[in-house]
């Protein structure tokens, strides 16, 4: 039997109420686990291993549902070299996300801009610091409405810090990208996007943060704006929605935690292994579990079906999440 445009209304109307009435009687049902890719360093995977990358991407996409992926971060660096054709092959890359429809969220790292040159990693001709807020082929290869799930950013058109909102595991999340050894402007806009979405549980997403020891870096390097200690001090502690930063840049596996001024735990995590076998096709996996309060993380490549067995895996409990 049809229904008419009416009945239909109402039906639906009656199905959502219900939605919400098991819910609210059982939030457990909403608050299950779910998996956040975190992709490290690709850049030598996109000028020389492009097989791996595709293994990380496709598997990611293959696992979509099974392990409940809301979103797709990469902390930067996502090409060597600022050529046309690396950038090419990047986003056609990813363009496996696009179809399906699997949103993601990418810092700028210090390769992704025209602080290095277009046919080597060295740095680029001319004042390396403005060289690396010229992040033009970036947006031009990922303009932001490829970014399905981006709500706002400091520059129109650029995405080079942006914020981005999803649910997932019953809980409201916000992901803020800020630029390599950011500028005062873009962490004092970064200040007020977080202040203003008190109930979302936030992950900062910068490609520069830890050090290969789980320190909070205490320089510049020597050509970007503020140290990450500064960055830290000013915005990241300040405020209690803040849950994770993530971050790449050094050759390594790390981590740390802090407790914020409001008291709250902020949980640190470095990842990038470009150094060695190219990345290996590892990627960080983030199994969040709000009803057991726990975050746990390992290192797994798709490449070779393999998670390494060091300190790369741990795991946090007792997380106190924004309800």
């Amino acid at each position: 039997m049809k229904l008419s445009a009416e009945r239909f209304i109402a039906v639906r109307g009656l199905v959502a109420l219900f939605a919400a009435v098991i819910a609210t009687a059982c939030p457990s049902a909403l608050a299950r686990p779910f998996t956040i890719p975190v992709l490290p360093d690709t850049q030598i995977e996109v000028r020389a291993r492009p097989d791996m990358l595709k293994s990380q991407l496709n598997w990611i996409v293959a696992n979509k549902k099974a392990l409940k992926i809301p979103v797709v971060l990469h902390v930067g660096d996502i090409v060597d070299w600022d050529n046309a054709k690396q950038w090419d092959d990047a986003s056609k890359a990813l363009s496996v996300l696009d179809e399906a429809r699997l949103p993601y969220a990418l810092a700028v790292g210090n390769h992704d801009t025209a602080a290095v040159g277009q046919f080597s990693g060295s740095a680029a001709p001319g004042n390396v610091n403005l060289n690396l807020r010229n992040t033009a082929k970036f947006n031009y290869y990922f303009p932001v409405d490829r970014f399905k799930a981006q709500q706002g950013r400091f520059e129109e058109g650029k995405s080079d810090n942006a914020f981005y909102t999803f649910k997932a595991g019953g809980l409201n999340w916000m992901v803020v990208t800020l630029e390599f050894c950011a500028r005062q402007g873009p962490v004092d806009w970064a200040n007020g996007v977080v202040a203003a979405h008190p109930k979302h549980n936030v992950i900062l997403l910068t490609h520069f943060h830890l050090t290969s020891k789980g320190e909070i870096n205490q320089n510049n390097a020597g050509y970007g704006n503020l140290t990450n200690q500064s960055i830290y001090d000013q915005l990241i502690k300040k405020h209690s929605n803040i849950l994770m930063v993530l971050s790449g840049h050094v050759d390594s596996s790390s981590w740390r935690t802090d407790k914020g001024e409001k008291g709250n735990t902020i949980y640190q995590i470095l990842q990038d292994y470009q150094t060695s076998d190219s990345g290996g096709g590892y990627i960080r996996l983030l199994e969040v579990d709000p009803e057991k309060g726990t975050v746990s993380a390992r290192m797994y490549s798709p490449f070779y079906d393999k998670t390494k067995d060091d300190f790369s895996q741990f795991s946090f409990s007792d997380v106190k999440f924004i309800r």
